[in-house]
């Protein structure tokens, strides 16, 4: 820990010189933007979800060093979410001291919610996401235990809920409790994933004296569908593509495409938040190695999964998360009917739901507009608490409005009436 520690340190040290550089442009963003330094100790231990990783139970430290802004209302969804803390961390550990598992060393970017608050404290929700490196991976050979992970490269998340208490203007401490991942979302086998429950307890401070945020009162108070009584919804088409691994399963060290394309429908019902349903077919190549021999398949469309789901979308400017709980659907086929709705559509998508891994799974997906209601994503789909896979996509939105009924229509307030 002694190298990791010294780097902590000395990016410490040299974040903290800002504040005796007044004068200096290069460094206006520290200056002026409510950037805040702070760095925490966790102690927690691993929850094992396979019983082979059971023999790696341990209590163990870990250290993290944040970099972040506190949101001041200089854009609109700043203040709609309550000024959140948005930043990176640079997360670092031992992990119990087992020379199967190694070290690790993250850095994943932050969005932390405030959700209760007054002018002292805050209860907080921070959601991030980034990658990690692990010093100790698989290996049939050398290292056949570690089950956990199968590369050096992986994904980190972190879920946690935090007490924010001011301590001065500038100095606070900070509380904390939640759960820390570490998987490559099956691109490369084992993947059971490490998980992490830590509570924290560190210390935060602005890096320069902090500006008070614009106040919602400052601005104009428009009414929803003020201006012709429309409201708005949007059907959003997207395909993604990812790899899979699953040479665990059946021995053969060999990867396969995962085709996902889906629809979703959703309603506006804030400024930055959406929520709908969603239709998706999956087409996932690994099946065809997992299926019994003989295979269950004739065509390769009877690998197609239909789903449906529930989603919500929150959107921060051109950056949007859609959190999605869906269903596999399994219609039934009975072989003694033979008819044509049988065979070519029932038939088919019993055999593909049949070689499915969980009948209910949640997909987690971070999207970027690139141009307009054209957007990139990457998506985690997971069955519980096993990743998978992780898909890169494509999509675009389509944007519609309809006319609300007369009685609608007549039980909205005039604009600009008390």
């Amino acid at each position: 820990m002694k190298g990791p520690f010294k780097h902590i340190v000395l990016l410490l040290l040299l974040l903290l010189s800002a504040q005796w550089m007044d004068g200096q442009e290069q460094y206006y963003w520290l200056q002026n933007s409510n950037m805040m330094m702070e760095f925490r100790g966790h102690y927690g231990l691993f929850y094992h979800h396979h019983f082979e990783m059971e023999r790696f139970n341990a209590k163990f430290p870990a250290f993290e060093m944040s970099l972040y802004q506190k949101t001041y209302g200089e854009k609109d969804w700043h203040s709609l979410y309550n000024y959140p803390y948005v930043g990176c961390t640079f997360y670092t550990s031992q992990l119990g001291g087992f020379d199967e598992i190694g070290s690790v060393v993250a850095l994943y970017p932050f969005i932390n919610y405030p959700l209760l608050f007054n002018d002292r404290s805050e209860l907080t929700f921070k959601f991030g996401a980034g990658l990690s490196y692990l010093t100790n991976k698989f290996d049939h050979l050398e290292n056949p235990y570690n089950f956990s992970i199968g590369s050096h490269l992986n994904g980190a998340v972190n879920l946690s809920f935090e007490y924010r208490q001011l301590l001065t203007r500038r100095l606070m401490t900070v509380a904390s409790f939640g759960l820390t991942h570490f998987s490559n979302g099956a691109t490369k086998s084992p993947n059971y994933g490490l998980n992490i429950f830590s509570g924290g307890l560190g210390l935060a401070f602005y890096i320069n004296a902090p500006r008070l945020p614009f106040t919602p009162a400052s601005r104009p108070d428009y009414y929803q569908f003020e201006f012709d009584g429309k409201k708005w919804y949007c059907i959003d088409l997207d395909y993604a593509i990812g790899v899979k691994d699953v040479s665990q399963t059946f021995g053969k060290n060999e990867q396969y495409l995962v085709h996902d394309l889906s629809v979703r429908f959703l309603a506006q019902f804030t400024t930055c938040s959406r929520a709908g349903i969603s239709l998706s077919w999956t087409k996932d190549n690994s099946d065809k190695a997992l299926a019994p021999n003989p295979p269950q398949y004739e065509k390769e469309y009877q690998l197609i999964k239909p789903n449906i789901g529930i989603c919500y979308s929150m959107t921060m400017d051109k950056l949007s998360y859609i959190f999605e709980l869906g269903a596999h659907l399994d219609l039934k086929y009975k072989s003694g009917q033979s008819n044509f709705f049988n065979e070519y559509f029932l038939k088919p998508l019993n055999m593909a739901t049949d070689m499915r891994k969980g009948s209910f799974y949640q997909k987690v997906m971070l999207r970027y507009e690139v141009h307009e209601n054209i957007f990139a994503s990457i998506a985690l789909t997971t069955h519980v608490a096993r990743a998978d896979f992780l898909c890169l996509g494509i999509g675009y939105r389509f944007n519609n409005k309809y006319y609300l009924n007369k009685h609608e229509k007549s039980s909205q307030r005039p604009p600009g009436l008390d």
